[in-house]
């Protein structure tokens, strides 16, 4: 008479499901890096500006829209050379601007007919790099400006 005992038995492996374990997640890995899945994408607040918002304020917060300040013009027209040594000259423009505190100057970027979305959007990055806190994108313009604080 046999009595039932209890014998080791071989551990049961499946390769196919071992692999897929162990390969799929890094090749999704692999796949999504290459198809830039982990890229960061970045927006800028932008306010726009209303023309018909100086008629609606009171008469003690009127202000002229532009500011009246001596502008320094940069005319961006289409060509990116010339409209990167510009975008650097007004970098360098609104640095010594804040710098200096300076209230009676301003940049005026111009965009013309056949400048490209690149350029508008290194400007915008150029006031939010250098923290301008006046800055104003209106039709074909961005006015940038120093404004005192009120307190």
């Amino acid at each position: 008479m046999k009595i039932l005992t209890l014998a080791p038995r071989k551990p049961i492996t499946y390769a196919p499901g071992l692999i897929s374990l162990v390969l799929f997640p890094v090749l999704c890995v692999l796949y999504f890096h290459q198809h830039k899945v982990f890229t960061q994408r970045n927006c800028i607040d932008l306010v726009m500006f209303d023309p018909s918002w100086p008629k609606l304020t009171p008469a003690e917060h009127k202000v002229s829209f532009p500011p009246d300040r001596s502008y320094i013009d940069v005319n961006l027209n289409g060509d990116p050379a010339s409209d990167r040594s510009l975008l650097d000259f007004a970098r360098m423009e609104i640095r010594t601007m804040l710098k200096t505190r300076n209230t009676t100057l301003g940049i005026r970027f111009h965009f013309g007919n056949k400048s490209q979305y690149w350029t508008y959007v290194n400007a915008l990055d150029i006031c939010y790099t250098e923290k301008v806190q006046s800055w104003m994108a209106y039709q074909d313009y961005i006015y940038v400006v120093y404004v005192k604080p009120r307190y």
